[in-house]
């Protein structure tokens, strides 16, 4: 079995990047908790755009701190005040490719973002960028939307059969070693095809069993708790519903730039997983060659 046959590590290199918002505690507790899961060395980095940062410049001689400044002091408390320690980055720049920047230069395995819509990590992840920063992001983004309570035990993993979601479910599997699984399949069928709960879908939801317990990277624990389930409908609907109806405190989703998934992202669907679903969201996917 070659490295590419090898179910994914657990991150050794966290990237958190924070804008120092009124939410951004959350995604912080989560990177410092999953640190200390992993044992992972932890980066903490905030991006001032370039248009703050001269509005905020000192003005005065009795200002004496420049924004770059002002902002790792305030992360550095954010930091104490969480109870963990990171290495801080302060730096200027557009936030996708500061990002994409800092992730392949420190070797990054995760990045860490809040979820909050009015803030600017969350109007990146929301708005015309989100594309370009998913696209080439060669390594998994959290978003977290909650506020933690413990480690995730309760994991949703969408899939469409593609090797995207299949390195999705892998992935939870080796982060979450002691997490429940869902692998949940949603699939369209015209007006006229039968109830979502008939004889076809479960038909094909042992089929699907069949073909995942059929790969050598799945181990006889991940097969002892995992679940699949298969319903009829838009997956950006129906993943959501069903990840809040269980209770799942995360959602898995793999992306490769294709795909339905990738359209439930990033697509021009009315109702895109990032604008709709409500709990915490880790994206799985490769840059595009």
């Amino acid at each position: 079995m070659d490295m590419s046959d090898q179910p994914p590590a657990q991150p050794k290199v966290i990237l958190l990047a924070t804008d120092l918002g009124c939410q951004s505690d959350r995604a912080l507790d989560r990177a410092v908790a999953l640190a200390g899961e992993w044992n992972a060395r932890l980066i903490a980095a905030t991006i001032v755009e370039p248009d703050a940062a001269q509005m905020l410049e000192p003005k005065g001689r009795r200002r004496i701190t420049t924004p770059l400044e002002r902002a790792r002091r305030t992360l550095e408390s954010h930091l104490a005040a969480s109870g963990g320690s990171a290495e801080i980055l302060v730096t200027t720049g557009d936030p996708a490719a500061e990002l994409q920047s800092i992730a392949m230069k420190e070797s990054c395995d995760l990045v860490v973002v809040g979820g909050g819509r009015n803030d600017m990590l969350g109007g990146l992840l929301l708005g015309g960028t989100a594309k370009r920063l998913i696209r080439t992001l060669s390594v998994p983004l959290l978003v977290v939307h909650d506020r933690p309570a413990g480690p995730y035990g309760n994991i949703v993993v969408a899939t469409d059969r593609s090797p995207g979601a299949r390195e999705a479910l892998l992935a939870s599997a080796s982060f979450f070693p002691r997490a429940r699984l869902t692998l949940f399949h949603a699939h369209d069928v015209p007006s006229a095809a039968a109830p979502a709960h008939s004889e076809t879908d479960y038909d094909l939801r042992s089929h699907m069993l069949a073909e995942v317990l059929a790969d050598p990277r799945v181990s006889d624990d991940l097969a002892t708790r995992l679940d699949l389930v298969v319903e009829t409908g838009a997956v950006e609907r129906l993943i959501s519903e069903f990840a809040e109806d269980h209770f799942a405190d995360l959602t898995v989703v793999g992306s490769h730039g294709h795909g339905i998934l990738f359209e439930a992202i990033i697509g021009s669907t009315e109702r895109k997983l990032l604008e709709t679903h409500s709990g915490d969201l880790l994206i799985v996917g490769s840059a595009d060659k």
